[in-house]
């Protein structure tokens, strides 16, 4: 699947996940081990969906990064 952004470009959704939870986890000081724990992901998982290198995320990963962020999937997938 392909989202556009503001500028018209295209971006993979698995890159405006990744994007999004980096962005996120900087923003609240949130190490990935953290994040891990908090939204019941495996570190190792945790570190292939924030380098965009995950295949098939499923909506309990997004559920759980969204949970463990404290922000909604839909701002978790670019929707701001």
């Amino acid at each position: 699947m392909t989202m556009l952004n503001e500028r018209g470009e295209g971006s993979s959704l698995n890159q405006t996940l990744a994007n999004q939870t980096a962005s996120q986890c900087k923003k609240m000081g949130m190490s990935v081990t953290q994040l891990a724990l908090a939204s019941a992901i495996e570190v190792e998982r945790l570190h292939s969906i924030m380098d965009g290198k995950a295949k098939e995320i499923t909506l309990r990963e997004i559920a759980g990064l969204a949970l463990g962020l404290g922000i909604s999937p839909s701002v978790l997938l670019g929707d701001s």
